[in-house]
């Protein structure tokens, strides 16, 4: 650890308690991937089960992101004001709640009221967590802890379609399922390994009910898990030694919105209330985020499609069996994973060389170029593996931006950095929220070529991110909201 970030009135080796820390909003960000998706993924069955047609289907998807979008703000502010600790989980149990009612729908209405439940309540997720890296990990560090929270988000997304497909195929054919087919398989029995690997394809209609209970049941214990291990701040923590606190402390002193090491939890609390009306007018007035909040609309209207409606797509252009279908949509989010690992470095090494003006907006202009290339390609490719190769190149590309995003939004933010990025996750959900409806719209055009639909979407999925390229460029991080 260099000598110059622990303070000289503290003599010895820091503990490492942030990395817990970042690893429980880590492990909170992966169930919330896992309730979002799973439901998608289960379309056909829940679609059959409830006899739900494909434009009522559209408004249950997208009914999340429209309350995920809109609680974003005021999700970040209680997150700011109360801390993460509780609020935190109490959210988690909320959405947990209203996963697991789900599987006692009866309609298109009810999924639709439970998805808008789970919306509102899974908006405190990303938010919150924000102002847990910005209290936790030093300025210097924060792309790394940022993209490593993310990817608990895409490891969850790529867990659910395939998770999801198995707990509905076991709770159809059985839990011992996968250990039989394994073993059919390996003594030759082809007659039986037959009937396995044709069961293999099939779940029952009701199958995707218990699935929800058993998400549901999960989020409960993940949780308790959370309010056992978190603490709000360092100093509160029993296992967080001083060097430690002097070493986060020390890298807290971003602008003048920064407050001395020394200042106490009561004055933080204060300064914040204080600031609240005053924090409205700067955050209208700040150009850089209404910039990003246009970059993240773009985002999510292409990102949202990989959870949404490409298990349709790969059925209506490519046939792809329900089992493919769980994989072939794993395969964007599990690159998403490597896009945020690479995204953090990329973000910390260029906000190093370039600072703050550059280092953030060549992140996010790299990001959506990259993705709008990618939609491209879609246009040409004729099989399912190919199209899922290119929507690879979306999961990765989008979240290379991502930890670029989360540091500006603490950059800019300073105190007020959850309030800040919900901001800029409202917009971006409500690209969330049109992406199914707009895309699900522009692929049925034409009747008859569901394959020539999808083209029409994806170009229009292009020019979208064109530009929000053209507004990643002008960017600027430097401008604290403080400032402006």
């Amino acid at each position: 650890m260099p000598a110059s970030e622990i303070s000289s009135a503290v003599v010895g080796r820091p503990s490492r308690v942030f990395i817990g820390m970042v690893f429980l909003a880590m492990l909170v960000a992966v169930l919330l991937y896992l309730d979002r998706i799973c439901l998608s993924t289960a379309a056909i069955n829940i679609q059959s089960d409830l006899s739900i047609d494909n434009r009522q289907w559209e408004w249950i998807l997208s009914a999340f992101f429209l309350t995920y979008a809109l609680a974003q703000v005021p999700a970040g502010w209680l997150g700011d004001r109360f801390g993460a600790r509780w609020v935190l989980a109490g959210y988690v149990v909320l959405w947990s709640a209203s996963t697991g009612l789900m599987g006692l729908a009866t309609g298109w209405i009810s999924l639709v009221v439970l998805r808008l439940a789970c919306g509102l309540f899974e908006a405190g997720a990303y938010p919150v967590s924000a102002g847990i890296v910005r209290r936790w990990v030093p300025l210097r560090h924060r792309g790394i802890a940022s993209s490593l929270i993310a990817v608990g988000g895409r490891l969850g997304g790529a867990l659910a379609p395939i998770l999801t497909v198995q707990l509905m195929l076991w709770f159809t054919v059985g839990f011992d399922y996968p250990l039989q087919a394994l073993q059919d398989f390996w003594t030759g029995d082809s007659e039986i390994a037959g009937a396995s690997s044709e069961a293999s394809f099939v779940a029952s209609d009701r199958s995707w009910r218990p699935v929800m209970a058993v998400y549901g049941l999960a989020g409960i214990g993940i949780a308790a898990i959370f309010v056992y291990f978190f603490r709000d701040r360092p100093e509160e923590h029993p296992r967080v030694n001083p060097e430690e606190v002097a070493w986060i402390k020390g890298n807290l002193v971003e602008s003048s919105s920064a407050k001395p090491s020394s200042q106490s939890s009561f004055q933080e609390e204060k300064t914040l209330r204080q600031g609240e009306e005053s924090f409205w007018n700067k955050l209208l007035r700040h150009r850089g985020l209404w910039l990003n909040s246009f970059v993240q609309f773009a985002s999510n209207f292409g990102w949202a499609f990989l959870i949404t409606l490409m298990p349709k797509f790969l059925k209506d252009v490519h046939n792809a069996s329900l089992q493919s279908q769980g994989f072939l949509q794993s395969l964007p989010l599990l690159a998403g994973i490597a896009g945020l690992l690479v995204g953090g470095k990329l973000t910390d090494v260029a906000m190093k060389r370039w600072g703050a003006r550059w280092g953030r907006s060549f992140t996010l202009f790299l990001s959506r170029s990259i993705v709008g290339l990618a939609f491209i390609a879609c246009l040409f490719v004729r099989d399912p593996i190919s199209a899922a190769l290119c929507m690879a190149f979306v999961g990765f590309s989008t979240d290379l931006g991502n930890p670029a995003c989360w540091a500006f939004a603490q950059d800019v933010g300073g105190r007020y950095s959850g309030a800040v990025l919900g901001w800029m996750n409202m917009w971006g959900n409500l690209g969330a929220f049109a992406s199914p409806l707009v895309l699900g719209f522009i692929s049925r055009l034409v009747v008859d070529s569901p394959a020539t639909g999808w083209q029409f979407a994806f170009l229009f999925c292009a020019a979208i991110q064109a530009i929000a390229a053209l507004c990643a460029f002008f960017i600027d991080a430097s401008s604290k909201l403080d400032a402006s």
